[in-house]
Formats: C-alpha cells, structure tokens, sequence
C-alpha cells in the first residue's frame, strides 16, 4: 500500500497525538462518518476540508467549509493550496501536522577516475612501507 504521507494530530497542549497514515490519494476531514478524519464538534461542516495527492504526488489542501474555514500555518485561504512538509491545518481549535514520508535516498557513489585510483595505490604502497619495519622507501635513489 503506497504511503502519501502522514497527519499527525497536534494536542493542545503542543505535543504529538495519534498519526494517521496516508494511504490514499485523498483523505477527507469533516463531521460526517464517511470522512477519513471525523471531528464530532458541532463547528465543524459535514465536509470541513480535503488533501489531495496530485499526479506529481504533491499534496494540496482545498478548504469546503465556508462557515468556519481552515486555516493553513494560522491563515485562511480561499483557494487549493499545495502543502509542504510540516505545514500545520487547523480546524476550528484542532491542529494537525502534514508531513510527507521520509524519501529512502541510495547512497551515491563517488566516481574515480584514473587519476584517483593512482593516487590511492600510492598512498596505499606508501603506508605499506611505513608499517613495514626495514621497508625501504620509495624515493631512495
């Protein structure tokens, strides 16, 4: 199952409450128990708000509800807003933390070139003849 990202709930008291991992490419926030997120507050619109995971897997945040709007980063927007790790949504007095999945990157591999490759054998031979007792040295003529 591919994972998008991950809500995370903001308690009030500022630490983090409980993740919802995101697994679709929409996750609806509202009254309503068809919603992904459900907030059984009486200020919150059947349908408050949605993110939606775009073809390039980008995140955007459409706001629905027109009584009490949501807020983005402790501001109100009127249209779709694409989200960036960390943004905060806030809806009515609930906060929750979009945050996208940690990208496994490979480790790059340092190209050598020839040059490289020489000087490394050199300074391979080299500490070879230092750790060698009555090695002689390179430069002895």
């Amino acid at each position: 199952m591919p994972r998008y990202g991950k809500i995370v709930v903001i308690k009030r008291n500022g630490t983090d409450g409980i993740i919802f991992p995101l697994t679709s490419t929409s996750c609806l926030f509202g009254r309503k128990t068809e919603c992904d997120i459900r907030m059984r507050l009486p200020w919150v619109s059947n349908e408050h708000c949605k993110i939606e995971i775009n073809e390039n897997k980008e995140a955007v945040l459409t706001n629905l509800s027109t009584v009490n709007p949501t807020q983005l980063n402790g501001a109100c927007f009127e249209q779709p807003v694409p989200l960036k790790h960390g943004d905060v949504l806030t809806i009515i007095d609930r906060s929750f933390r979009f945050e996208y999945p940690l990208q496994s990157t490979p480790k790059k591999r340092r190209s050598r070139s020839p040059k490289d490759e020489t000087l490394q054998q050199v300074a391979g031979v080299e500490l070879l003849h230092k750790q060698t007792p009555g090695a002689k040295s390179l430069d002895a003529s």
